[in-house]
């Protein structure tokens, strides 16, 4: 690799760095202290190692997925917002599209110096536009990542997020086991059916041997 190459992608690398200090606009509308939203590159972690994980274990309950499309998409899906901040949901929806033109160039402009730029570019398209059962997960996992910061955080404005992530949804997941899915996760969520690991704390808050 010569020194052009590597200023190149070390480009990339720095801009992307900027997503580890981006608020995640959209949760200051429904109540979120600027301290309590998370930012854009925390966000696109979570999102990325849990629709890989979901991927999995759909594809081994017989879905046809791949998974490591799955994977590429969630590590694409926010990039753009490196360059141009992270919109709101209705923001980006008054735009009427505009908005998404504005960061598909972003994305655009951030990989220009790499030699798979289209590969990259069709992974942010296709998210963009959720038509694939690949981008519906990562849309899925983006959604449900949303819900649950929303239903951590005290000051945050419940109904307000349950009404956005709702619409987020019904949008969004086209593919109607994904969307049953995904309304049952909420659901198991919201009624705390399922919370954090806990399973090292026995009965008598003792802890548990680990195997």
């Amino acid at each position: 690799m010569n020194d052009k190459q590597l200023s190149n992608i070390l480009e990339f690398f720095l801009t992307v760095q900027v997503g580890k200090e981006l608020p995640r606009q959209g949760f200051l509308y429904s109540g979120f202290k600027r301290n309590e939203a998370d930012s854009v590159a925390a966000h696109s972690y979570t999102v990325s190692i849990f629709a890989y994980m979901l991927a999995s274990e759909l594809k081994d309950d017989g879905w046809e997925i791949d998974k490591d499309k799955v994977l590429k998409i969630a590590l694409m899906h926010d990039l753009g917002e490196t360059i141009t901040g992270d919109i709101g949901t209705y923001a980006k929806d008054l735009a009427r599209g505009v908005f998404d033109k504005v960061e598909n160039q972003a994305f655009k402009i951030l990989v220009r110096n790499f030699k798979n730029k289209e590969e990259f570019m069709g992974y942010f398209e296709e998210y963009q536009n959720p038509e694939s059962l690949e981008a519906q997960i990562v849309k899925f996992v983006d959604t449900l990542d949303a819900f649950v910061q929303g239903f951590n955080t005290p000051s945050a404005d419940f109904d307000d997020l349950t009404k956005t992530v709702a619409y987020i949804a019904k949008k969004k997941l086209k593919d109607p086991k994904l969307s049953a899915l995904f309304n049952k996760a909420v659901y198991l969520i919201t009624e705390k059916k399922t919370t954090v690991y806990k399973g090292h704390i026995g009965k008598n808050n003792e802890l548990q041997e680990t195997l």
